[in-house]
C-alpha cells in the first residue's frame, strides 16, 4: 500500500472579525517574504557564494516581530511557511528551475499556508478549527477518506470567497502488475490538439472548448474601464475592483468544471490516453506572430491534460505522451507517407502515395494513437 499526495479544497464562511485577521495574516506574511527577499539580495550582493539557509532566517522572526510587534497578532507558522516559500523560490532560481523571485504585491495576495500541528486544525461538525481563527463554517462538499493525512493547510481568498485547502497523503494501492496484465492496448484514444477545438480524437470526433475568456472580454472591457474613472484606492475602488476579481474566478470557474468533466468521461471510458507531449509556453510565446496566444490561454488544453493524467492514475490507467517531434501531421494514417512540406494552414492534403484525402487533425490523432501503442508494446524501440 502506497501513499499519493492529494489536496481537498473547501469553501468557507468567515465572519467579518475573522475576515479581518486573514487579511491582517496576508499582509504580514507578504511583508515577511519582501523584507526577507530584501536581506537576500543584499546578501548575494555582498558575497555571491553565500545562501542563507531557511532556518538561519526562521531563527531571525522573534527579533524581527519585536521590531514590528504587530506580528504577533497573526499565526506564527504562517510567517514560517513565507520564508520558507521565499527560500524555496531562491533556490530554484540557482537550479534554473524558476525566475527570480519578485517582491509580493497586495493585490496578489490570494493566501497563505499554515500547518496541522497536534491535531490543530480539525473539523468540528460544520466547522474547521484554524489557529488564531478559531472555529469557521465550512461546506464539505464530499468525505475525506480515513487513510487521509493532512499536514499542509492554505486559507485563500479568492475575491469574496474564501477557501480552506488541506494537502497531505492517502492510502493509494499500486496495481502495477494487475494493470500491465489487465490494460488492452486497443481500448484507447489518440487525442491531437487543436486551435479549432479543445481537441480532435482518433475517432473522428472533436471538442469544441467555450471560449469564456473571449466571450467575457466586452464585459471585462466596461468593467475596467469604470475602475480607471475611480480614485484609487477609494472606497468604490475597492468595490470595482472586487467585481473585476469575481468576474475573472467566475471565467476560470466555468473553464474549470469543463475540463473537469470532460477528462473524468476519458479517464472511464478509455485504458489508455495517448497525446502529443507539446510545449504550449512556446506555443503562446510565439502569439504576436501567429496571434493565437489568447487562443491557447483560453482552451486550456494545459490544465485538461493535468485533470485527466492524474484522473488516469487513480483508476490505474495510463496517459502516454508521444514525442512532440513526432510528425504525426505529416504521416498518411493509411499508408505511412511522409509529406514533409505540409505547412501549418493546410487542414486537409491528398496522400501522393495512396491518394487518402485526410483531415489534418483527424488524421494526426490516428498516428499520435497508433504510436502510442507502438511505444508500448515495443518500449525499447
Amino acid at each position: 500500500m502506497n501513499q499519493i499526495k492529494r489536496t481537498y479544497r473547501f469553501r468557507i464562511y468567515p465572519n467579518p472579525l475573522q475576515k479581518e485577521l486573514i487579511a491582517k495574516t496576508l499582509g504580514c506574511s507578504r511583508q515577511v517574504y519582501d523584507d526577507f527577499l530584501s536581506l537576500y539580495i543584499e546578501s548575494y550582493e555582498a558575497n555571491h557564494n553565500k545562501v542563507i539557509s531557511k532556518y538561519d532566517l526562521i531563527k531571525l522572526l522573534p527579533e524581527y516581530k519585536e521590531t514590528f510587534p504587530y506580528l504577533k497578532e497573526v499565526d506564527s507558522i504562517a510567517l514560517q511557511q513565507a520564508v520558507i516559500h521565499l527560500y524555496d523560490a531562491y533556490i530554484n532560481f540557482f537550479k534554473h528551475n524558476a525566475d527570480f523571485p519578485k517582491f509580493k504585491k497586495k493585490k496578489n495576495d490570494y493566501g497563505y499556508t499554515t500547518m496541522n500541528i497536534n491535531n490543530s486544525i480539525r473539523f468540528i461538525k460544520d466547522d474547521i478549527q484554524i489557529p488564531k481563527l478559531g472555529r469557521i463554517k465550512v461546506i464539505r462538499h464530499r468525505q475525506l477518506p480515513e487513510s487521509f493525512k493532512f499536514s499542509t493547510v492554505s486559507i485563500s481568498r479568492l475575491g469574496r470567497q474564501y477557501y480552506v485547502s488541506l494537502m497531505g497523503e492517502e492510502a493509494y494501492f499500486d496495481y502495477a502488475e494487475y494493470v500491465k496484465e489487465k490494460l488492452d492496448p486497443n481500448n484507447s484514444i489518440g487525442l491531437d490538439f487543436s486551435l479549432s477545438h479543445l481537441f480532435v480524437d482518433s475517432n473522428a470526433h472533436h471538442l469544441d472548448m467555450p471560449t469564456y475568456y473571449q466571450d467575457s472580454l466586452t464585459k471585462l472591457a466596461k468593467e475596467q474601464r469604470k475602475l480607471s474613472h475611480m480614485k484609487k484606492d477609494s472606497s468604490h475602488y475597492q468595490k470595482q475592483l472586487m467585481r473585476i476579481k469575481n468576474l475573472h474566478e467566475h471565467i476560470a470557474n466555468q473553464r474549470k468544471d469543463f475540463l473537469h468533466k470532460v477528462s473524468r468521461k476519458l479517464a472511464n471510458a478509455y485504458d489508455y490516453v495517448f497525446v502529443e507531449n507539446l510545449d504550449l509556453k512556446e506555443m503562446s510565446e510565439r502569439r504576436d506572430k501567429l496571434k493565437l496566444g489568447i487562443s491557447i490561454f483560453d482552451l486550456g488544453y494545459g490544465t485538461f491534460i493535468n485533470y485527466l493524467s492524474y484522473k488516469l492514475k487513480w483508476l490505474n490507467k495510463k496517459l502516454i505522451k508521444v514525442d512532440r517531434y513526432f510528425p504525426s501531421s505529416q504521416l498518411c494514417s493509411a499508408c505511412h507517407y511522409r509529406k514533409s512540406d505540409l505547412t501549418l494552414n493546410q487542414r486537409s492534403w491528398i496522400c501522393p502515395r495512396c491518394g487518402f484525402k485526410h483531415d489534418r487533425d483527424y488524421n494526426a490523432a490516428k498516428n499520435i494513437k497508433k504510436e502510442g501503442i507502438r511505444l508500448i508494446l515495443n518500449p525499447s524501440n
